[in-house]
């Protein structure tokens, strides 16, 4: 017996939204009118970072992600040890790490189905040197207004491993916070995942997060980014290993909608602020997949 071919998806209505070549998917929702309506959010000047600290050896990993590693080239000891003349010294480091360990931003190449990524692009121009379409180099920095909800709060459901939260639930939470989402906004959602994991409640192996029936809310909102404090911004993990990342599929292959993923919010959502100005700059490494990302908001 043969099993049977899986049919192709149909064409997702997105793309050629933005025209058949482009590589930037829901970005290009994001112009002056969406960095100033941001803007305009900021009261009191006060920067809050939303990044994991990288910390060699440490920090929540999915899957196969090593930890980052950090090298000292040259240090106080190689003076003391004579292996440097005295007088003026320095010291100098490298890092490495995978752009998708602690907080960071997916491309666009960073998913497909059908050997198709965002807007049609074949999976092909991915290869061992990176990405030729959809890297994480057309991204450019990222500076929009956020609005950010607390789903994990008060102990609610979603404050516990494996919850996947819905697009009613999801689009209550907004409405809740009394911002009306416009074209070009970003999303952060808490689902308590991260607190937790600090605390040694959570693992990497199960969380909680968004349902890909989300995705079309999401779309229709004008949303061009989603972040979470979560290893995935969807529900995890997948019951189907054959589709072992729906919503990311749903958002970055089928809407061209970045994920970012890891999002520390815990100061944030404790200033009570809804709505703030979010700066995000992915490196711009040429082909890359992803990237690791310090975002920030500002009230």
């Amino acid at each position: 017996m043969t099993l049977a071919e899986p049919q192709p998806r149909p064409r997702p209505a997105a793309w050629g939204r933005w025209g058949d070549d482009d590589e930037r998917g829901a970005l290009n929702r994001l112009g002056p009118a969406a960095t100033l309506r941001g803007v305009a959010t900021v009261r009191d000047g006060r920067a809050i970072p939303l990044a994991v600290p990288l910390k060699a050896g440490e920090g929540p990993l999915a899957g196969r992600r090593q930890p980052l590693q950090h090298f000292m080239v040259r240090d106080g000891g190689d003076y003391a040890a004579g292996l440097a003349e005295k007088g003026f010294g320095f010291a100098d480091d490298c890092v490495v790490l995978s752009t998708h360990g602690n907080t960071h931003l997916d491309a666009l190449a960073h998913v497909w189905q059908d050997h198709r990524m965002w807007n049609g692009h074949s999976a092909d121009h991915v290869t061992s040197n990176g990405a030729r379409r959809c890297a994480i180099d057309r991204v450019g920095p990222i500076v929009t207004r956020g609005i950010v909800v607390d789903l994990a709060g008060d102990g609610g459901e979603c404050d516990h491993d494996g919850y996947a939260i819905g697009p009613a639930e999801l689009a209550a939470a907004v409405e809740a916070t009394g911002v009306r989402p416009e074209e070009g906004d970003a999303l952060l959602v808490r689902t308590g995942w991260l607190d937790r994991w600090r605390r040694r409640e959570a693992t990497e192996a199960r969380w909680a997060g968004l349902d890909p029936a989300c995705a079309r809310w999401i779309d229709e909102q004008g949303f061009v980014l989603v972040g979470a404090d979560n290893i995935a911004v969807e529900a995890g993990p997948s019951p189907d290993p054959a589709d072992a990342a729906p919503l990311h599929v749903e958002l970055i292959r089928n809407r061209g909608i970045h994920l970012m993923e890891l999002v520390d919010l815990e100061a944030l959502v404790a200033t009570g602020r809804a709505e703030f100005l979010l700066v995000v700059a992915p490196l711009p490494l040429v082909g890359g997949v992803g990237s690791p990302v310090n975002p920030v908001a500002v009230l």
